[in-house]
């Protein structure tokens, strides 16, 4: 799945970060293309945290509210998905080890198939 030296919550917890950061970027997307719902929903979200951080209303630029928006859903995301992460890692770990497993038996059947086949060579008698 990964690189094999990351523990099972390390990746757990680099999925969730992409999730976070592609769920930022389609909001952005989906708000500068006018998406129904989607831009009015990002923009609601970039007006609550104008409101809570009265700072940001000193950023200029036509699409600093829907970057706003957009960084607050990944970040809430991001946020709200880490405590999820030993459920998550968890599963990635059941899944390495189920691999593990079906490796294990398709290595024993391909062993057993060819000492089958040296064992057939080495009946082959020509008279």
């Amino acid at each position: 799945m990964s690189d094999a030296n990351q523990t099972p919550l390390q990746e757990a917890v680099s999925t969730i970060t992409i999730g976070g950061i592609l769920v930022a970027v389609g909001c952005y997307a989906g708000a500068v293309y006018d998406v129904p719902g989607l831009a009015a929903g990002v923009l609601w979200i970039a007006a609550l945290v104008f409101t809570w951080c009265p700072a940001l209303n000193e950023l200029q630029g036509g699409q600093i509210p829907s970057l706003v928006g957009s960084a607050t859903v990944g970040v809430a995301l991001f946020l709200f998905g880490i405590p999820l992460a030993p459920l998550l890692a968890g599963r990635f770990a059941r899944a390495q080890l189920q691999n593990v497993e079906r490796d294990t038996a398709r290595l024993k059947k391909n062993r057993a198939s060819l000492q089958k086949k040296e064992r057939a060579k080495d009946d082959f008698i020509v008279h």
